[in-house]
């Protein structure tokens, strides 16, 4: 390893072994499948708030949404608005409620709460697998960025970072199950913030580059344009089951209630300080070609605050990925242990059972990103678009209106699927050019088409979930 990626590998080591430590310190306090996938009611709720807000942040944040001001201007900084809305917005509305409904009904995971909410086994088992489809889509896109990034930054192969990563992250989610996950999340929010605030001011302070040609012209979006790809993004974050389990983990809603500012104020100030990055580098790096190069650029290239910076840099990045990628590849153990293993085998789920799948799946997705199934970009952005489309209309209906029959929701899961496919393919084929004919929109107007049916025929009285 060349002496100057020395400091970076250190930094990289210690952060991972931390993850170890973490693991192991919590390792006996998930206490059957309940603790493992929920933390058993135990987790204090500033700790909840942090795990929801790293949660929001991966390396698309720290590269893509940081990087594209540099071509569209700080109009873009307009969707990271949107996600730190939809942060709020969930943190008031659907936490408390998940929170109470999860106490009152024993719901662990998200399909327990189609099954209680709508009076329908077939109905959660087929939201199982909308989950764990569309999360080991967002998993093999987490792995392959995380692996890339370690690779970048420590002058690894491909393949001996992805193992590196998969070790890591399978040792210490099997060792303490949510409560591993909740607790590095926590570490990672730190990493996170200072990651974020050194960038910035680094970016702000910086004198521009001598004798530099004038950087390219801005080609700022339209207002459409802006708001679609923020609304995109909002409802992703919103339907995103791995927050449902930290809602659960509140264990009521008063707890979920306590912390309502903390994790969205958090998000602010991350998102406010990246999504600008590009925009202020535009005197730095006068010839870009990608926007995804900005940052990487701007710190192993300019050595933005020296190689120390580059350290915290990449930890950051590692921190913002493994923070999600922990917790996805715990959704999908817990779905299909409660929803498909433990009912095949007519027994009650049990941690053991889940953290065996967990293996497996985990094994399964590095076997997958040896030959990856596509980019990061497409790989996530799909996933996003088919949950949030399918689920998000139902989830709403399910926390304020009205009890519905199992058969309109199966109607607004299966429209909401074929939508959202049908969005993502059908403009280009039929050369069709529109901001607006984006998957997850044309997803989740056909989800929603059944539920206003049905409510225009039905005149009983509303009843939604208490709080």
């Amino acid at each position: 390893m060349p002496p100057h990626r020395l400091p970076i590998a250190l930094a990289v080591a210690g952060y991972l072994l931390a993850l170890l430590l973490a693991g192991t310190f919590v390792s006996r306090r998930s206490g059957g499948f309940s603790g493992y996938v929920t933390g058993g009611g135990k987790i204090p709720a500033w700790m909840l708030a942090l795990s929801f807000m790293a949660n929001f942040v991966s390396s698309n944040s720290f590269v893509g949404h940081a990087g594209k001001s540099y071509q569209v201007g700080l109009g873009w900084c307009v969707v990271g608005g949107f996600l730190v809305v939809a942060c709020a917005l969930s943190f008031h509305l659907f936490a408390p409620r998940f929170a109470e409904f999860g106490r009152t009904n024993g719901a662990l995971t998200l399909p327990d709460f189609f099954e209680r909410r709508f009076g329908s086994r077939p109905l959660a088992v087929f939201v199982q697998w909308i989950v764990v489809a569309t999360t080991l889509l967002y998993v093999l896109a987490v792995l392959r960025g995380t692996a890339l990034v370690v690779a970048s930054g420590l002058g690894l192969s491909y393949s001996a970072s992805l193992c590196a990563v998969y070790g890591v992250t399978l040792v210490y989610c099997l060792l303490g199950g949510f409560w591993a996950d909740v607790l590095t999340d926590v570490v990672q929010s730190f990493v996170l913030l200072a990651g974020a605030g050194l960038l910035f001011v680094a970016v702000l302070f910086a004198a521009p580059a001598p004798a530099a040609p004038a950087p390219p012209p801005l080609r700022p979006l339209s207002v459409a344009e802006l708001v679609a790809v923020g609304l995109s993004g909002a409802v992703k974050l919103v339907a995103d089951p791995k927050q449902v389990m930290v809602f659960y983990a509140f264990g009521d809603a008063t707890r979920a209630r306590r912390f309502r500012h903390f994790a969205p104020l958090l998000l602010l100030v991350v998102l406010g300080c990246l999504f600008p990055i590009g925009y202020l580098a535009r005197t730095l790096l006068p010839l870009v070609r990608d926007a995804d190069e900005v940052v990487p650029r701007l710190v192993f290239e300019r050595g933005l605050l020296g190689s120390a910076f580059g350290s915290v840099f990449l930890v950051a990045l590692l921190a913002a990925s493994m923070s999600s990628l922990d917790s996805a590849l715990l959704v999908v153990a817990s779905c299909l242990e409660k929803h498909v293993v433990a009912p095949l085998a007519r027994r009650e789920p049990s941690e053991r059972h889940t953290r065996l799948i967990l293996f497996l799946v985990a094994t399964l997705v590095l076997a997958l990103s040896f030959r990856p199934l596509g980019d990061i970009v497409s790989l996530s952005t799909l996933a996003g678009a088919l949950l949030g489309a399918s689920l998000l209309p139902l989830l709403c209906v399910g926390l304020f209106g009205p009890p519905i029959p199992p058969r309109v929701a199966l109607w607004s899961l299966t429209l909401g699927l074929v939508g959202a496919l049908a969005g993502k393919l059908a403009p280009r084929a039929l050369g069709l050019r529109s901001p607006w004919l984006q998957d997850i929109f044309v997803g989740l107007l056909l989800a929603t088409l059944p539920l206003a049916v049905h409510g225009l025929f039905d005149r009983r009285r509303p009843a939604s979930v208490s709080t």
